[in-house]
């Protein structure tokens, strides 16, 4: 007999996320399916055969495995309310071994509410996802459910992580001179059956811009933010800067600042550090298909950049990005890496220009071609204290007549700030490279159907020749449409894992997702 086991810690999170966008929906005169959004309830059926559940080529175990996914997928782009909201609530059971059976949450939430009109908003973004809770412990490619990913294997190492950021901001104008924007925020992360990478964080922002500003304008900005983690020492920054701002034509856009800076990010005792600070901005913006961005701020721990290049065309992306940067726990893909979601969301900007329709032929396509909507190309693990984080990414989406092409390429190498300030992979090694390759394409056989080919590979490497993981993946999906709102899913997966205890897997799987 299974066990359920009770792992529902971010259930009342995703729960009321999607009450208040649900109300907000039927708040619309028009109601679901209306100009203004789509409220689209869901149910989706997974059944997969795998010849190592438990991902040891020692104790190998076989094992089908059934996952049964009710969800919501809302996305409204007018009204006092606006933006998405993706939740899935995934029951996994087991048959022919005693693994119990468990529960997983999935969440991508963006919401902004106005509360009064152009003068107080409040922004939220949560997420529900699984998480490598370190980069050299077991890793498993995730199996793909009914509408997205699903980490069904039985992998010591995965946490399941929730955050919530919450940023009100507050709008007005001193004697039609200046606007003035005042933000707080405050953030949760919560790791379920682990305290590393739990934290809280607040903070806010003031910033004052010259109004009417011509070629040449001027701005002042503070900042405050502080983070708690739940087994390490508290972090905080706070800075205060003045700059300018010089735009000679509507396609350049020039910035400089300087200001002084105030941080414990180098000291265990936990005192303050000031210094100068001062930084450059330049954005070019030559057609609304092109955009080049970079930048460059000096901070006492160690000095900060960013540079991107992204070019849409009417039938592929290209992307380029480089950015370091310091960040507080948790290290993951940020500055800049994008998920497929964000790839294909901007392929289809000239195909489907309104984001309703879009999100939702972006989430069809992106499910026939067997990828996570979230996937990212680094996976990140858990940590606590002060880090930097060097990021290097390109991709490309490729879209023919009948086919897709879409690859991508990171690089991120996450660095200590201070000496015994971090836990986890960070307390044992002061810099950790992950590397990511991935390859997908699909093809169109009918109007309704489809066969995709994926191929990934990840990798994690530490100080010592010890500390090195591979993950090599090989999916092959097909998909097709039965109705207008019944889809079907068949697919197989090879997977081979090289570290400290590695193995090979190989899995079959089908799905069935019914759209109310």
């Amino acid at each position: 007999m299974t066990r359920l086991r009770p792992e529902s810690r971010h259930l009342p999170l995703a729960l009321a996320l999607c009450a208040i966008a649900a109300h907000a929906q039927q708040g619309d005169a028009a109601g679901a399916g209306s100009g203004g959004g789509t409220f689209r309830p869901r149910i989706g059926l997974s059944q997969s055969w795998t010849d190592n559940l438990r991902l040891s080529d020692r104790d190998k175990d076989a094992a089908l495995i059934t996952t049964v996914s009710p969800g919501i997928s809302i996305v409204r782009n007018t009204g006092a309310v606006r933006g998405s909201l993706d939740y899935s609530l995934n029951g996994i059971t087991y048959l022919k071994t005693g693994y119990g059976s468990q529960l997983q949450n999935a969440l991508s939430a963006n919401l902004q509410a106005e509360v009064v009109p152009r003068t107080f908003l409040i922004d939220a973004q949560a997420s529900i996802g699984q998480q490598n809770a370190s980069a050299f412990g077991l890793q498993a490619a995730p199996t793909l459910g009914s509408q997205g990913a699903v980490a069904a294997l039985d992998n010591p190492n995965r946490r399941e992580t929730g955050s919530l950021t919450v940023s009100p901001l507050l709008r007005g104008q001193v004697g039609g001179l200046a606007s003035v924007d005042l933000r707080g925020n405050l953030s949760i992360t919560e790791v379920r059956g682990s305290g590393l990478g739990d934290s809280r964080g607040n903070g806010g922002s003031l910033r004052i811009t010259q109004l009417n500003a011509g070629v040449l304008g001027w701005y002042m900005q503070a900042n405050t933010q502080q983070l708690r983690s739940k087994g390490a020492s508290s972090n905080r920054n706070s800075s205060a800067t003045v700059g300018l701002n010089y735009r000679p034509n509507p396609d350049w856009l020039l910035s400089a600042n300087v200001g002084q800076e105030r941080n414990d990010y180098l000291s265990r005792s936990g005192s303050d550090e000031d210094g100068f600070t001062g930084g450059l901005t330049a954005d070019w913006t030559p057609t609304p298909r092109t955009r080049v961005n970079g930048n460059w701020q000096r901070h006492g721990y160690g000095d900060s950049h960013g540079l991107s290049f992204e070019h849409r065309m009417r039938n592929s992306v290209w992307r380029l990005s480089d950015s370091r940067t310091a960040t507080l726990g948790n290290a993951g893909a940020s500055g800049g890496v994008r998920t497929y979601y964000d790839l294909f969301f901007l392929l289809y900007a000239s195909r489907e220009p309104d984001p309703v329709r879009r999100d939702t032929l972006v989430r069809a396509e992106l499910l026939a071609l067997g990828l996570s909507p979230d996937a990212q190309a680094a996976v990140g693990f858990l940590s606590d204290g002060p880090s930097e984080l060097r990021n290097q990414m390109f991709s490309f989406t490729l879209q023919g007549v009948r086919s897709n092409v879409t690859a991508s390429v990171s690089r991120s190498i996450t660095s200590r700030l201070g000496d015994n300030l971090n836990r986890g992979d960070l307390a044992n090694d002061a810099r950790i490279e992950q590397r990511s390759y991935s390859l997908s394409a699909s093809y169109q056989l009918t109007p309704v159907s489809g066969l995709s080919l994926t191929a990934a590979r990840q990798e994690s490497i530490g100080e010592s020749s010890s500390r090195r993981t591979q993950l090599t993946s090989l999916m092959a999906n097909w998909n097709s449409r039965l109705g207008s709102r019944l889809s079907v899913h068949l697919g197989a997966r090879h997977s081979r894992f090289e570290g400290v205890t590695p193995y090979s897997e190989n899995a079959v799987y089908a799905n069935l997702t019914q759209q109310f």
